[in-house]
């Protein structure tokens, strides 16, 4: 009994610590990376365009290596892959120095590198127990939220002062660790969870399986899509508002940014706990509504006290979303779509991240931030609304 709880806790802490690591070589190159081209001198211009390039090649690599895992090798391997290709591309990007080099293998890390979070995610769905699982996706987010947040802190310090070799080369490092730390805490159990080795699936095409996939889950994926477009504005135009507009200085608009994914952290995990008591649909829709208030707030600051409010409420937010639409995502489909599934709804952030400075860059230019946040949480209660009639009956028999 001891040995089979220890069989299964292991690859469970495993894909935790992962979690942690993987985020936190993140926190250093999303934001660290548009920094360090600034610091060698490349333009607005060219920096966007690289950025673009990368969040189109994450976006196309996530949905890919997620269809890829349900039908070849396992779960597992392109976990594997997905670390050992971020490792190798950050190491050469530590030594690289020409802009046009530096974009090309920057893409390609990305691209490769965007196998391995959906295919985790997969991971632990398949080896959690339903009654468990919106908690474990909860710890494993949280994990996430740490690692970010540790990492985020130092990443403006070693830009100024260690510059990109150190950088680059310790997300390599992380990338490398996490790695290890998979191949370690699944060797020996014969595991390849998630997947079956060698295994096809002959006659569905990609487009067949896309259509195939339950319209609950394709309403869920449209629904965290505008979710990312919202969570696209707090990294991005919130900041800018409370720094230039609100008068907060840009400190101290950052360091709400940390104060929101510290509160993250336990929110994540308490609420993935809810989500195995009351249902996911209802922690779900949850989540969005505290997004829509925390646009709505948003709109009224005029200080620092409603700033605190709004960033606070927003590690409520993710706390309420991130655990429970991955558990709720996992099983809206077949146990053999998980892969694809995952693949789809990681890349909602890479694809909200292309359409967002598009369309919010546009309203914030038109009609300023305030009538934009305002729009914003309009537009999240509708789609919280579209979530209810299309998901309710699906979410609440299955995530209960």
């Amino acid at each position: 009994m001891s040995d089979g709880g220890n069989r299964t806790a292991r690859p469970l802490i495993t894909i935790i610590v992962y979690s942690a690591i993987s985020q936190a070589a993140l926190g250093l190159s999303y934001p660290g990376t548009p920094l360090y081209l600034l610091s060698e001198g490349l333009g607005a211009d060219v920096i966007n365009v690289i950025l673009s390039s990368t969040a189109i090649a994450s976006l196309l690599g996530q949905v890919m290596w997620g269809y890829l895992s349900d039908r070849m090798l396992s779960k597992l391997a392109y976990v594997e892959i997905g670390c050992a290709g971020s490792a190798i591309g950050y190491f050469i990007l530590a030594g690289t120095h020409d802009a046009l080099s530096f974009a090309v293998f920057y893409v390609l890390s990305s691209f490769v590198g965007s196998a391995a979070y959906p295919a985790a995610m997969a991971l632990l769905a398949d080896i959690s127990p339903t009654q468990r699982r919106g908690r474990l996706m909860g710890i494993f987010w949280s994990a996430a939220s740490v690692g970010w947040a540790m990492a985020v802190a130092f990443t403006g310090w070693m830009i100024e002062n260690l510059g990109g070799l150190y950088l680059f080369g310790s997300c390599s490092l992380l990338h490398a660790a996490s790695l290890s730390i998979v191949f370690m805490g699944f060797r020996g159990h014969g595991l390849q969870l998630g997947g079956r080795v060698g295994r096809t699936k002959g006659g569905r095409t990609f487009i067949s399986t896309i259509s195939g996939l339950s319209r609950p889950f394709l309403i869920l994926f449209l629904c965290t899509l505008i979710f990312f477009m919202l969570d696209f504005a707090k990294n991005v135009y919130v900041p800018i508002f409370y720094a230039y507009e609100v008068g907060l200085h840009a400190t101290l608009a950052t360091l709400l940014l940390s104060l929101t994914s510290w509160i993250e952290v336990p929110a994540t995990i308490l609420f993935g706990m809810l989500s195995d008591r009351v249902g996911r649909f209802k922690v779900v829709l949850m989540g969005y509504l505290f997004a829509v208030s925390y646009m709505l707030i948003n709109a009224w600051v005029g200080g620092i006290e409603l700033a605190i409010l709004a960033m606070s409420i927003y590690g409520l937010v993710w706390g309420a979303f991130s655990g429970a639409t991955s558990a709720l995502a996992s099983e809206l489909v077949a146990e053999e779509d998980r892969g694809l599934a995952m693949g789809l709804l990681n890349s909602a952030a890479s694809f909200a991240s292309i359409l967002s400075p598009l369309t919010i860059g546009g309203l914030v230019s038109i009609f300023g931030y305030r009538s934009s946040f305002a729009a914003m949480a309009s537009l999240m209660l509708l789609f919280s609304l579209f979530f209810t009639i299309g998901v309710r009956k699906t979410g609440s028999a299955r995530g209960s």
